[in-house]
């Protein structure tokens, strides 16, 4: 009796751990399980809550849904950090949602600013989802521990009752065979108690759908959450066969290969969207199949997606979306041309009407492109002002000429919008795979080589890259280089072309230009002077041209040739400049060369961007003393109604005009009207690139003001500048005599 007795209380002791085992697992390791798998959806629906805040600028709801998100978190996190062996993590989890809640309220207080910051915010919101995703690791090293944990007490479990079962074995083969029946009925019992125990209290209170089924996928067990789930879909809420996945018999097969007995799928229940996992309880031979309702979460990730692959304000697929679309066609091989599409002088555009006028013109723009381009021709908006057009069928050139007129034509026509009627002109740059490039980098970067040279065309608007077009830019760009550090190693210098007054036979003026020795050559003017221009060296470079100009002036002066003026001419960027006029102003005081000495030559181009900024800032110079010159008349932006309001005192006349005027009577009449009309503004006149002396006696006749030009003298380095004036007492030498 004793020894049944003591067997007895082994048994129950055995029972009893189990029960433990079982209410351990539902009262603390589930609901940890649970918490952290609601933490993950929470913090998802939070960037998600942010996103859509973004985007709406709506801070009400913003607030009323943050408030509640972080309330379900603050109550799941509670479950994690009551476990003391999670302490360390749970000062993670609290400093990682305390900065989130932080950047929530710096986003907030940002988004109430009414200033220009949208740059600022993408920043807090990649601030967010790295806070998030940082946290992550934190929360699977919780869940790995709890799994761990669970995994250790059901392995106890099946010893403690393994050991029952020897006990109950060898209590029945000492006594009596009934013994062992009852062993067996207790140790059935004991099993049982623990399977419903497991049922009862875990699958109860769990707040997601729960179903158990059998080896042939029916539904012996569903608890509360699945009745609700079924209810809110408007199926048959008794119906728990619905939620088991219609291929279950095959997933079964699956589980039986797989270590962890685990598969986890997404199905559609009607309108919703469920995360289905099934369990294989090898020992037990059941199957639990847990689901969650992430409608709202695939929802947040497709806006989400839209935000990251569409621009915002055109909904067109963005820069990212093309990787994206070219990148498969990479992978796939399949021939495909990328054109790249730009406004032309877009920047004008935007200083001329606004920034929200010329968002208005793009957005009608792209509809208007995207209304008129045949299926299968992916459109796309990369930035501010350019699109991008994927073309996989119809690659030849011809093709793409076509293509380009087509879309030309329909740009052409005036552009409506709230702020009015627009007219603009497109630029293409074409590159084709394979031919241009393997990798997505290479034939973006071969499409904008394309680009660059069609929007430097002035009279053709496409280009299709060519392999040249690479060498090119590889020598530009190493001379470009070179271009950084010429002042530095002296490479740069100035040389000095004089210019002639046609009735005093007198030097009244000389033209300072810039050579560049670079490698024991000259590198050609036309050749560094546009590189120069357009990689913004050109200011630099200018300061110090006009520096070392206003130094030889002042020598001039010093030397007592107070009456000649220098000339400097002055890029269109270099003009732009900001600090342009102090820049002048520095040069004059460090040099102490009077403004009556200096001459600025400017270029037509200045007028095609502010013209009004431009007028200003010329009186602001001629209010200082500095005479003006407007350089290579007649071939740019020529207005009489900006001629009329211009304090300049005189006009150059290109010497395009000049070379064949001798014998072409259209460059005679050109000549004669330049002269004319600069008579009639009480403007100077000199003429450039006189090389004959048919030239002087034409310029004479019809009584140009002033000659430059290899006929009297070429640019001359500064001593030998100097020994030329100094040739003669009057310091002129006077007219040749023949050429």
């Amino acid at each position: 009796m004793l020894f049944g007795l003591g067997l007895s209380v082994l048994v129950y002791k055995s029972t009893e751990d189990v029960q433990n085992n079982a209410i351990d697992l539902v009262d603390n390791r589930i609901p940890v399980l649970i918490s952290i798998s609601e933490i993950i959806a929470d913090l998802s629906e939070q960037e998600r809550v942010i996103y859509e805040y973004y985007r709406s600028q709506e801070s009400e709801a913003f607030l009323k849904s943050t408030q509640h998100i972080q309330a379900v978190i603050n109550m799941h996190s509670q479950a994690i950090m009551t476990q003391e062996r999670f302490s360390h993590e749970s000062q993670i989890l609290e400093a990682g949602q305390k900065e989130i809640a932080e950047l929530f309220n710096l986003f907030h207080q940002k988004m109430q600013l009414d200033e220009d910051n949208w740059d600022e915010l993408r920043d807090i919101l990649q601030r967010i989802s790295d806070t998030r995703v940082n946290l992550l690791p934190t929360l699977a090293s919780i869940e790995e521990q709890t799994e761990q944990a669970v995994n250790e007490g059901h392995m106890a479990t099946l010893a403690q009752m393994n050991r029952t079962h020897w006990v109950v074995v060898l209590y029945g083969i000492s006594i009596v065979l009934i013994s062992a029946v009852v062993a067996w009925y207790i140790r059935q019992y004991a099993v049982s108690q623990a399977k419903n125990t497991r049922l009862a209290l875990f699958s109860q209170r769990n707040p997601n759908p729960i179903l158990s089924v059998n080896n042939v996928g029916e539904v012996v067990f569903a608890n509360p959450a699945s009745q609700k789930l079924l209810k809110r879909v408007g199926a048959d809420e008794h119906d728990s066969s619905l939620l088991v996945p219609s291929n279950f018999l095959a997933m079964r097969k699956q589980l039986a290969t797989l270590e962890e007995a685990t598969i986890t799928i997404e199905q559609e229940l009607k309108y919703r969207v469920l995360q289905t996992s099934i369990h294989w309880h090898r020992e037990i031979d059941a199957y639990d199949i847990h689901l969650r309702d992430i409608t709202d979460r695939k929802i947040a990730e497709q806006k989400v997606k839209h935000l990251a692959f569409y621009d915002q304000s055109s909904n067109l697929p963005n820069q990212f979306k093309l990787r994206d679309d070219l990148n498969n066609h990479l992978n796939e091989k399949t021939a495909f041309s990328l054109g790249l599409i730009a406004i032309r002088k877009f920047s004008q555009q935007v200083s001329a009407v606004g920034v929200e006028a010329s968002v208005s013109l793009v957005n009608a723009l792209a509809s208007l492109i995207g209304e008129n381009l045949d299926d299968g021709i992916g459109f796309y908006q990369i930035s501010d002002s350019k699109f991008a057009i994927m073309c996989t069928k119809n690659l030849n050139v011809l093709s793409l000429q076509k293509l380009t007129r087509h879309i030309s034509n329909v740009a052409e026509r005036p552009i409506s919008t709230l702020f009015g009627d627009f007219f603009i002109e497109l630029d293409f740059g074409f590159a084709c795979f394979p031919q241009h490039g393997e990798s997505f980098d290479t034939i973006l970067k071969n499409a904008h080589n394309a680009l660059d040279i069609a929007v430097e065309n002035e009279h053709e608007n496409f280009c299709l890259f060519e392999q040249e077009f690479s060498e090119q830019l590889n020598k530009n760009a190493a001379l470009l280089d070179a271009i950084r550090s010429a002042v530095d190693k002296n490479e740069l210098c100035l040389v000095f072309q004089p210019q002639l007054d046609l009735k005093s036979e007198r030097i009244t003026g000389v033209e300072t230009l810039v050579r560049w020795r670079h490698n024991d050559a000259i590198v050609s003017p036309a050749d560094f002077i546009p590189l120069a221009e357009r990689s913004g060296l050109i200011v630099s470079m200018g300061r110090w041209i006009l520096e070392n100009a206003c130094l030889f002036a002042k020598k001039l002066v010093t030397m007592g040739y107070s009456d000649i003026i220098v000339a400097v001419n002055v890029s269109p960027r270099q003009f732009s400049h900001p600090h342009f006029c102090q820049m002048v102003m520095q040069a004059l005081e460090n040099s102490q060369l009077p403004a009556s000495n200096l001459e600025l030559e400017i270029t037509e181009g200045v007028f095609m961007h502010n013209e009004t900024h431009t007028v200003s800032l010329l009186n602001q110079l001629k209010s200082e003393g500095i005479h003006l010159s407007i350089d290579d008349f007649g071939t740019g932006y020529s207005s009489m109604s900006y001629l009329k309001r211009l304090p300049i005192d005189k006009l150059k006349i290109d010497q395009s005009f000049i070379r064949e005027c001798h014998i072409n009577e259209e460059d005679r009449a050109i000549v004669k009207s330049i002269v004319s009309l600069g008579k009639s503004l009480n403007l100077s006149l000199i003429a450039e690139g006189v090389e004959e002396k048919s030239h002087v006696e034409f310029l004479t006749e019809i009584s140009c003001d002033e000659i430059q030009g290899y006929w009297y003298s070429k640019p001359l380095e500064k001593d030998d500048f100097f020994a030329f004036i100094q040739a003669d007492d009057k310091h002129l030498p006077g007219l040749k005599e023949s050429s």
